[in-house]
Order: structure tokens, then sequence, then C-alpha cells
């Protein structure tokens, strides 16, 4: 299974403001919920959910698979969302789906596990045109050196760009 990390990131590295709040220009939701519905599923944290679970933008986030990855027990309730305890659990969780392409987004603690364990095989990175100042850095906490190969660059507006990139394990 193909692993990609999406990540919608502010100008000076941020994902979300200073209260935790992924706030981005008009659009940039909508883009990230069309590639996630596209691909029908989704890795988030608890902090994620916890902010979409009685949102209004949450409606236009309906994948089939969406998996809250939190070391913690977590009240679901009929949210349609599944719990796992570890990237792999949660990667097994889609795999056992039939899923091809895992999508991680949503929170600095999955990203940094799983790049943690190398099981990132793409990152995209939507580069917003807001520079927050002041809020949560990507990954958190310090990983080895990883390197990337640009696959790809476009405009996603007149003011953002994406970037594809696939992570280079060793040797590749």
């Amino acid at each position: 299974m193909k692993t990609t990390l999406f990540l919608s990131v502010s100008i000076d590295g941020l994902i979300a403001d200073k209260d935790g709040i992924p706030n981005f220009p008009d659009g940039a939701w909508e883009d990230w919920c069309s590639l996630v519905n596209d691909a029908d599923n989704v890795i988030a944290g608890r902090s994620s959910f916890e902010q979409l679970k009685n949102d209004e933008m949450a409606s236009v986030l309906n994948p089939s698979n969406k998996i809250v990855l939190s070391s913690r027990e977590i009240d679901l309730g009929d949210s349609g969302w599944q719990h796992a305890k570890s990237p792999s659990e949660a990667l097994e969780i889609l795999k056992d789906a039939g899923i091809d392409e895992a999508i991680i987004g949503g929170g600095r603690a999955v990203a940094y596990s799983f790049m943690r364990e190398q099981l990132i095989d793409n990152i995209v990175i939507d580069l917003q045109p807001v520079a927050f100042g002041v809020g949560t850095p990507v990954f958190g906490d310090s990983l080895s050196l990883t390197r990337l190969k640009l696959l790809d660059s476009r405009p996603l507006n007149e003011d953002a760009l994406r970037l594809r990139y696939q992570v280079l394990h060793d040797g590749t």
C-alpha cells in the first residue's frame, strides 16, 4: 500500500495558528477534502477528530474509511470513524478494506509518528499564502534526516502552490 502524508503549511512552516486552528484561505479545506474523498480514506489524530466532531465543515469530508490515530481510548459514538492505536494498525485497517493509497492528514503527532516509523512514501505539501508567526510546527519533534525528491509542483490557485515529493528511503 502506498502512503501519502498530506500537509497544508503556512509559508513559515506551521500547520495551525496559535490556537491550534488550521486557519487557511478559502478553498484550502475543500481541496483537501476532495483529495481525501477521492482516495476514500483518511488517517487523522485525536485533535483533528475532536475539531471536526461537531463542525459544519466535516459535512464535506466523507470518505468511507476514516481512522483516528490515538494511543488513548476515544468515544467515537456513531461518527463512522474507526480507532487505531498505532500507524501500523491504521494501515492494516485500510489494507483490509482494500485501499491502495493511505492518506495521512490531520495533526502534528500523526505526521511525526508516520515519519518516525518511516511509513511515508510520498508527501504532498500545499504551501498556503499565510504566515501564522506562532503556531503548530509540522512535526514538533526532531526526526532523522529525510531526503525527498520533487515529483511535481503546480499552482492550486493564484496564491497557493502544491508540491508533491517522494520520500527517499535507503537506496531509493
